[in-house]
């Protein structure tokens, strides 16, 4: 399933990305590594913690 997907019906939709994305920020992880993670394993759901686009997510949150 990919994030593009909406055959998932969701009665609380997020207002900026597809239902079947989570919704996670960079306050949600305790590193960047465990951010980098999570946004290497579905970086266009997981866009939101690449600021600057350069591929590194959570660059303010330590190693």
């Amino acid at each position: 399933m990919s994030c593009s997907d909406s055959s998932a019906d969701s009665s609380d939709k997020p207002s900026k990305s597809n239902s079947n994305c989570p919704t996670k920020t960079c306050g949600d992880f305790s590193s960047q590594s465990a951010a980098q993670s999570a946004y290497n394993s579905n970086t266009n759901c997981y866009k939101n913690l690449d600021a600057d686009g350069d591929g590194i997510a959570c660059e303010n949150l330590p190693k």
